[in-house]
C-alpha cells in the first residue's frame, strides 16, 4: 500500500506533473551531454591529426581548431552548470522532508547517470586539454623545426650563391706589394661578410644539436641529412676562405720579401762597395764587419725569400675547389711563371751581389791586413828604437874584469839576437805590406819610408853593438894580456932571486944573460900592451851617438 498512490488506494505521495518536469529536464540534459561528448569528441580526434601537420599548415589548422574549442568548452561549461543545477535540484526534493513528494527509483537512476555522465564531460574535457597541449607543443616543434629548416637553407643557399660569388670574385694574388695588400684588406673585408653566416652557422648547430625531437623519426633523420650538408658547405667554404687568406699573406710576405731584399742589397752596394774608401785603414775593419753583417742578414732574407716563393708557387699549383668540392679550374700558371722569374732574377741578382762583395771583403781584409802589419811594424821600429837608447843607456860602458867582460858579452849578444828577432818581423811585415798593397794597388810609399825607418834603425843598433862587441873584445884581450903579464913578471922576479943560491960567478952570470933577454922580450910586450891600454882608454872615451840616430 506504501508503494501506490494515493489515487490507487495506497499511502504513496505522488505528483505526475513534478516527475515529468523532472523526467524532461534529465532528458534534456542527456540530449545536450551527447551533443557535447560528440563535439569533444570530434576535437580530440581534431587535436590529435593536427599534430602531423606542417609548419605552414599549423596556422589555419590552429585557428580552426581554436575555434571548436571554444563552442565545446562553452557546451561543456553549459551542460556541466547544467547537470550541477539539475543534481542540487533534485537533491532539494529528495532530501525535503514536508515535501509532499518522493522519489522514485528512476528519478535516483536518472541522478546516478547525471553524476556518470558529468563525470564523462570532465574526463573528455581533460583529454582534449591535454591533446591541446600536445597540439600546442608539436606545433611548437614544428615551427622551430620550420625555422631551423629555414635557417639551414639559407645558410647553405648564402653560402653556394653569394658567398661562392664573392670569393669567386676575389682570385688575383698581386704582383707587387701595394696590390697583394689591397687584396688582403678586401678578402678582410669579405671574411667580415661573412662573420653574420657564421654565427648563425653556429647557433643553428647548437639548436639542432640540443633540439628535443626522437632521433628515430623521419624529421630528425630529414634534419641531421640538412645539417650534415649545411656543415659540410661551411666547412669547406672555409677551407676554402682559409687557404684563400693564407695564399695572400704568403703572397705579401713574398712581395715585401723581395722589396726588402733588392732594396737592401742596393743600399749595401751603394753605402758599402761604391762609396767605401779602400785606403781608409782605421775604418777599414768596422767597415768590413758591417758588410759581413749586412752579407750575413740579406742570406737569412733570401732564403726566407726563396722559400716563401716556392710555398706560393705551390700553393698556387694545388686545384680550387667549391663548397660542393668540385673543381673551379682557376688558372694561375702566370702567376706561377712570374713567381718563378721573380725568384730567378732574385738569384741572379745574389750572385752578382755576393761577387761584388766577396771581392770588397778580401779587400777590406787586406787593408785590414795592411793596417795591422804596418802597426806592427811601427812597433818594431819603436822597439829596435828603444833598443838602441837602452844600450846607449845601459850596456855602453866596459866592465873591469875577465868575468865581467864576459857576461857583458853574452848580454850583448842576446840583446844582438832580439834586434835581429825584431828586424826580421818587422821586414816580414813590410814585405807582407808591401805585396797587399801592391795587389790593391795602393801607394807604397809610407811603406817604404817604414823600411827604410827600420833599416836605419837596425843599421844603427847594429853598428852600436859591433862597436860595443869590439870594446868588450880588445877589454878581454888587454885585461887578459895585463894578467898574463903580471904572472910572467912576477915567475921573472922569482926566478932572478933564485939566482943568488947559485955559487958558479960564471953560472950566475949566464943566467941572469938569460933572465935579462927574457925581461927585453917582456918588457917589449908590456910596451905593447900599455899602448893597447892607452888606445882602449881613448876608444872607450868616445860616445857611441850616431850622426844620423836619435841621441838616446
Amino acid at each position: 500500500m506504501t508503494e501506490l498512490p494515493d489515487g490507487l488506494g495506497g499511502t504513496l505521495a505522488y505528483s505526475h506533473e513534478q516527475w515529468l518536469h523532472n523526467r524532461m529536464r534529465v532528458e534534456e540534459f542527456k540530449k545536450a551531454y551527447e551533443r557535447t561528448v560528440n563535439d569533444l569528441e570530434n576535437l580530440h580526434i581534431t587535436l590529435l591529426d593536427s599534430k602531423s601537420l606542417r609548419a605552414n599548415e599549423t596556422e589555419q589548422a590552429l585557428k580552426t581548431c581554436a575555434t571548436l574549442n571554444g563552442d565545446a568548452q562553452r557546451l561543456v561549461h553549459t551542460v556541466i552548470e547544467t547537470g550541477k543545477t539539475l543534481i542540487a535540484d533534485l537533491g532539494k526534493i529528495t532530501w525535503n522532508p514536508n515535501s509532499d513528494f518522493v522519489k522514485s527509483p528512476d528519478l535516483v537512476d536518472a541522478l546516478e547517470s547525471i553524476k556518470k555522465m558529468l563525470n564523462e564531460v570532465e574526463k573528455r574535457q581533460t583529454e582534449v586539454a591535454n591533446a591541446w597541449i600536445e597540439l600546442e607543443k608539436s606545433i611548437e616543434v614544428a615551427r622551430e623545426l620550420a625555422s631551423l629548416e629555414e635557417g639551414v637553407a639559407f645558410v647553405t643557399n648564402w653560402i653556394l650563391t653569394t658567398a661562392e660569388s664573392m670569393l669567386n670574385a676575389q682570385k688575383k694574388i698581386g704582383y707587387d706589394v701595394q696590390t697583394s695588400e689591397e687584396l688582403r684588406k678586401k678578402h678582410e673585408h669579405l671574411e667580415m661578410q661573412c662573420w653574420d653566416t657564421y654565427g648563425l652557422y653556429a647557433e643553428l648547430l647548437h639548436k639542432i644539436n640540443t633540439f628535443s625531437v626522437p632521433k628515430d623519426t623521419f624529421v630528425h633523420k630529414d634534419l641531421m641529412s640538412k645539417k650534415d650538408f649545411m656543415d659540410f658547405v661551411c666547412r669547406s667554404f672555409a677551407t676554402r676562405l682559409e687557404r684563400r687568406r693564407n695564399t695572400l699573406i704568403t703572397s705579401l710576405r713574398f712581395f715585401r720579401l723581395v722589396s726588402e731584399y733588392f732594396d737592401r742589397t742596393s743600399e749595401v752596394f751603394e753605402t758599402l762597395i761604391m762609396r767605401n774608401r779602400v785606403d781608409d785603414f782605421e775604418m777599414a775593419p768596422v767597415n768590413l764587419q758591417k758588410l759581413k753583417d749586412s752579407q750575413h742578414n740579406l742570406e737569412t732574407v733570401e732564403k726566407e725569400l726563396i722559400r716563401e716563393g716556392e710555398k706560393l708557387s705551390d700553393m698556387l699549383a694545388m686545384p680550387v675547389k667549391d663548397a660542393l668540392g668540385c673543381d673551379i679550374g682557376f688558372d694561375y700558371s702566370e702567376d706561377i711563371v712570374n713567381i718563378r722569374d721573380i725568384l730567378d732574377a732574385s738569384i741572379a741578382r745574389r750572385n752578382i751581389f755576393i761577387d761584388s762583395v766577396e771581392l770588397q771583403k778580401l779587400t777590406l781584409e787586406q787593408v785590414t791586413y795592411i793596417h795591422s802589419y804596418e802597426e806592427d811594424a811601427k812597433v818594431a821600429i819603436k822597439w829596435m828604437e828603444d833598443l838602441y837608447n837602452v844600450m846607449i843607456k845601459l850596456h855602453s860602458h866596459v866592465g873591469s874584469s875577465m868575468c865581467e867582460i864576459q857576461t857583458q858579452k853574452e848580454e850583448l849578444q842576446t840583446f844582438q839576437e832580439t834586434a835581429k828577432g825584431i828586424f826580421s818581423y818587422g821586414c816580414q811585415l813590410l814585405e807582407a805590406s808591401l805585396t797587399l798593397r801592391q795587389s790593391c794597388k795602393l801607394d807604397i810609399s809610407c811603406n817604404s819610408d817604414m823600411l827604410m825607418q827600420l833599416q836605419r834603425a837596425w843599421s844603427n843598433l847594429q853598428s852600436v853593438s859591433q862597436e860595443q862587441m869590439t870594446r868588450l873584445r880588445v877589454s878581454a884581450v888587454f885585461h887578459r894580456s895585463v894578467e898574463d903579464h903580471c904572472q910572467k913578471l912576477q915567475e921573472l922576479r922569482a926566478a932572478v932571486e933564485t939566482t943568488c943560491d947559485i955559487d958558479d960567478a960564471e953560472r950566475r952570470r949566464g943566467r941572469l944573460r938569460k933572465y935579462l933577454a927574457c925581461r927585453e922580450r917582456l918588457l917589449v910586450e908590456v910596451g905593447r900592451m900599455v899602448r893597447l891600454g892607452r888606445l882602449l882608454k881613448t876608444r872607450l872615451k868616445e860616445a857611441f851617438v850616431l850622426d844620423d840616430t836619435v841621441d838616446g
